[in-house]
């Protein structure tokens, strides 16, 4: 009995040194067995690009470090950096280990992070000119090649562009215009009303009307200005992208004249308008003769960016007034008489002139003062469409012209051809005179609407009357040799108001 208690007596003290030992283990070494055995948020596994960099507590602790390292390498590179990598966060079922705080996370995402494939793009400005494109690196440049586009046509530097940075409900751009360089150095805020719009003016503060000078400045393209991020060798210095925008694209093309030539074909040679041409071209006018051998230019150089200048200019000129046309309605459009010649005036005038390239392509009078009124020419001018007239035979050939013939003056024009001819009426009239008149034999004589007459000589016979109404080419005789005739023929007059003209002028 008592070897037993002895015994027993021995393993309690056994149990108590044991538990003293781990009590005391626990003690020293809780809050590490604490931190390995806590499961409290889980078991993360972060692995980078491959690598597995340690554990963490929960992916927002991963996503958080991932984020503070990213931004340490962008805020070194002061630009848009893009990295080629691929981060996993796993949960692992573990009991315990150690586990990485935010912090040293971070560090270890951004060691990898700087030596992992980055490519560092740069805040950039495209100025695309209809698909013709430049990139710079400020908003600054971009102004110092706008000016420079249109320095060439504003040689006082008048005029400067400024940029405004604009948003709609679908994306942000910027826009330019050019404005005077006085407003522009003026640093004075605009103070804008509480719905946003500027406040009205008053009438005391409103510019007064401009002077001789630039008034505006603009280009024919459209110009488009984005802000991007790009890589760095897509930027170009601002003293290329000048020489790229301002550059002439092509040589000067020269046409010479040929034999046949005229302005309004070489304009249709060369898809151009007349317009186009002549401005090209300013020693040249639409009624100017041209030459064999003149140089006629066809094409002009222009740059990537066209420049229109509007201009107020006041000169003094001469000038004339419209022509004034009094209708007679008792004559034929042919007809025409001045009434009254006219005079030039003198006057000063302000005109908004409009130029592109240098070339005045517009010019709109703002206003003028007459020194000294001018006097419009007026002219009388005939209303009435003229009959049409026909050759009175057919076949037949010209044997004698009107004029001089002989020592005397032939009046008509003759046609020989055989005796028998059929002889139609020129024109639709009235029979005034049919059968024998004097030397020109057997003869007939229409009278046609005002004052012209046709007479028809030599016949051999007559088919018509005094009196009667013929239409045009309806025969009226056939032709002869009667009265004073050489041989078979007609001879045929256009009387005009009672004076005999060339007939070939009046013939369909």
């Amino acid at each position: 009995m008592r070897s037993i208690t002895k015994y027993n007596k021995k393993i309690k003290w056994v149990f108590i040194k044991s538990a003293t030992v781990i009590c005391g283990f626990m003690i020293v070494f809780f809050p590490w067995f604490e931190q390995l055995s806590s499961t409290d948020e889980g078991y993360y596994s972060v692995v980078f690009n491959g690598e597995r960099l340690g554990v963490v507590s929960s992916p927002d602790t991963a996503n958080e470090a991932y984020l503070r390292a990213r931004l340490l390498v962008e805020n070194e590179n002061e630009a848009s950096v893009f990295i080629d990598y691929d981060l996993n966060i796993y949960e692992e079922d573990k009991l315990y280990g150690k586990k990485l705080s935010e912090e040293e996370l971070a560090d270890k995402l951004y060691d990898r992070l700087k030596t992992s494939s980055v490519e560092v793009k740069n805040k950039a400005y495209v100025v695309d000119i209809e698909g013709f494109t430049v990139t710079l690196s400020s908003k600054e440049e971009v102004v110092q090649l706008l000016n420079a586009a249109k320095s060439k046509y504003d040689a006082e530097d008048k005029f400067t562009s400024v940029l405004t940075d604009s948003t709609d409900s679908r994306f942000s751009y910027i826009t330019y215009e050019f404005v005077s360089a006085d407003t522009a150095n003026r640093d004075q805020p605009v103070v804008m009303a509480s719905d946003g719009s500027q406040p009205e003016t008053d009438e005391a503060s409103k510019p007064l009307p401009a002077e001789d000078g630039i008034v505006n400045i603009n280009f024919s393209e459209n110009v488009e200005i984005v802000e991007t991020y790009v890589p760095e060798a897509q930027i170009i210095s601002l003293d290329e992208a000048i020489e790229l925008v301002t550059k002439e694209k092509e040589e000067n093309k020269i046409y010479e004249v040929v034999s046949g030539d005229t302005l309004s074909g070489i304009a249709r040679m060369y898809e151009l308008s007349l317009d186009e041409l002549l401005a090209m071209n300013p020693d040249y006018s639409e009624d100017k003769n041209i030459y064999v051998g003149d140089r006629i230019n066809v094409t002009v150089p222009e740059p990537e960016l066209s420049v229109i200048v509007q201009e107020h200019k006041t000169y003094k000129e001469a000038y004339n007034l419209p022509v004034e046309y009094v209708d007679n309605d008792s004559q034929y459009n042919t007809y025409s008489k001045v009434l009254n010649e006219g005079s030039e005036g003198y006057r000063e005038v302000m005109a908004n002139v409009t130029y592109v390239n240098g070339v005045e392509s517009k010019r709109e009078i703002l206003s003028e003062t007459v020194i000294t009124q001018a006097e419009a020419k007026v002219i009388e001018r005939g209303t009435i469409t003229p009959p049409t007239f026909i050759k009175p035979i057919s076949g037949g050939y010209l044997s004698s012209g009107f004029g001089a013939r002989w020592g005397t003056v032939h009046r008509g024009v003759d046609w020989a051809c055989s005796t028998g001819t059929s002889i139609m009426a020129s024109c639709g009239g009235t029979v005034i005179q049919a059968g024998w008149y004097g030397g020109y034999g057997y003869c007939v004589t229409i009278q046609h609407d005002n004052g012209i007459q046709t007479r028809y000589g030599h016949m051999s016979k007559v088919l018509v009357s005094s009196g009667e109404y013929v239409q045009q080419g309806e025969v009226i005789g056939r032709s002869g040799s009667t009265g004073n005739s050489t041989g078979p023929h007609v001879h045929f007059e256009i009387i005009v108001n009672g004076t005999k003209v060339n007939p070939l002028t009046y013939l369909d």
